[in-house]
């Protein structure tokens, strides 16, 4: 059993909340209500194959590369190329094309087990791979109860660099004030989350609620928030 950690860094999707449902068509929608220099020719269903093109070309790069594009940069990909601007800032568009778009649940016992390493002076942050800015993470965790004990909320797109990129684990380590080996990373992915950590000298605890038969290089392997919870020694035994 690896040390008790002095800090917890959490992965966002598959880890704290999964994700129920996306309606990228209903993100671009609310995209073309705000829209100024928008033609009768330009339909929502151009707006879409035009957005599908780009999430492919960038997307091909992304994963070879561990570079992200932040979500602003893929809009004017796709709609600058149609003459459209806004009549709202790209702050403003960004979270409004989230909750259009997107609907999560929060992963069960999430919130209890960061309350109970909230009491045993566990510091935690999250660092999740992500096109969109930490306030739109921050605003989906508050829904769910999940964002008070957090330190920080990093993702990728603020940073240029994805994980498994050992550049953002080491920032985040630092953003905690602790060194690598006392700092516990929980990821769902084991070749962002798991190899990363392992790379940044994290221990590297891989969450997956259905491990059998699977193999892994995880430092821990929990199903569960009570399970990690568990494995977690208290300060005082």
């Amino acid at each position: 059993m690896p040390a008790r950690p002095k800090g917890l860094l959490l992965d966002y999707g598959g880890t704290l909340v999964e994700e129920v449902g996306v309606d990228l068509r209903a993100g671009n929608e609310l995209m073309l209500r705000h829209a100024i220099g928008c033609g009768e020719t330009v339909t929502i269903e151009k707006i879409m194959e035009r957005a599908g093109k780009v999430s492919r070309d960038v997307s091909a790069r992304r994963d070879q590369f561990q570079i992200e594009t932040p979500w602003p940069t893929l809009i004017r990909l796709i709609y600058d190329f149609f003459g459209i601007t806004f009549t709202k800032s790209t702050e403003e568009l960004e979270l409004a094309f989230w909750k259009a778009a997107i609907t999560t649940g929060a992963m069960p016992g999430a919130r209890e087990a960061m309350e109970k390493f909230h009491r045993r002076g566990i510091r935690m942050g999250v660092v999740s791979n992500c096109s969109y800015g930490q306030e739109v993470i921050r605003y989906e965790l508050a829904k769910h109860s999940l964002a008070e004990r957090l330190e920080f909320i990093m993702v990728s797109a603020e940073y240029a660099v994805r994980k498994p990129a050992p550049l953002l684990f080491e920032t985040a380590a630092a953003k905690l004030g602790l060194e690598a080996r006392d700092i516990w990373f929980v990821g769902d992915r084991l070749d962002t989350d798991v190899a990363g950590a392992k790379a940044a000298g994290m221990t590297a605890v891989w969450f997956c609620p259905s491990p059998e038969g699977k193999p892994h290089n995880a430092d821990m392997v929990v199903t569960s928030w009570t399970e990690l919870v568990s494995k977690v020694p208290s300060a005082h035994p």
